[in-house]
């Protein structure tokens, strides 16, 4: 642990050379967040162990699982789907800024290797249709999954799965809606080389779009799924 965390830190401090996003301050080589903004943003320090929602004390399951558990067995979530990550999000998604993924997936690194959960023999970032990835020019998850993949030293699958439908936006359906939205939208290519994986994605609200997918790996043969989040939202 002590090696990636000298390893991140190298790469997150460094000659300052540029701007923060969020307040124009300057911050450090390869960082698009000055020290302050970094410390300022909504970490999540007690969750849920296997949706990640924020609760009251840690390693306390929340209700939903303990009535109905989801087909993924562990998920660390990052931080609070609130501001200033919703600007941040958006701004990596929609505007090209990918020095915000890596920053992201810097952090979740961090958080995943002092987690002291048995790692995943395989990463595979959330895939994206073809009609959206070709309007956007690159999937989110891929690119906050490379650097968790350098960091933590396990190998990206991003072959294997697809998005075999291309559906609507989640974030202005409901519960129920969502559920409907996601259902069938993955499929598994070939035999993954694999027991355990780890689906990573940018933001998890419901938990329909990664319960989905780990529900098809799982019917894959894949025995343990974890789900790792940069955000967590909630919806009422």
């Amino acid at each position: 642990m002590e090696q990636l965390t000298r390893n991140i830190t190298s790469k997150l401090f460094g000659e300052i050379t540029q701007s923060c996003i969020l307040c124009g301050d300057k911050c450090y080589q390869n960082v698009c967040l000055c020290s302050s903004c970094m410390n300022e943003l909504p970490f999540i320090e007690c969750a849920c162990p296997t949706c990640g929602i924020p609760v009251q004390s840690n390693n306390s399951q929340c209700g939903q699982c303990l009535s109905s558990p989801p087909p993924f067995s562990h998920c660390i979530t990052l931080m609070n789907y609130v501001s200033p990550v919703d600007y941040l999000v958006q701004k990596m998604k929609y505007h090209n800024q990918l020095a915000i993924a890596d920053l992201l997936g810097n952090l979740l690194a961090e958080k995943i290797d002092k987690s002291n959960l048995t790692l995943p023999d395989q990463i595979i970032p959330i895939p994206l249709h073809v009609s959206r990835l070709q309007r956007r020019g690159f999937n989110q998850a891929v690119e906050i999954a490379k650097p968790l993949s350098k960091l933590l030293g396990i190998p990206l699958n991003l072959t294997d799965c697809s998005r075999v439908r291309a559906t609507n936006p989640q974030f202005n359906l409901s519960v129920n809606e969502r559920t409907g939205n996601i259902k069938n939208a993955f499929e598994v290519l070939r035999d993954i080389d694999a027991k355990h994986v780890a689906i990573v994605d940018d933001v998890m609200t419901t938990g329909s779009t990664v319960a989905e997918f780990a529900r098809i790996l799982k019917f894959a043969g894949v025995e343990t799924v974890d789900v790792w989040a940069c955000a967590r939202a909630t919806i009422n």
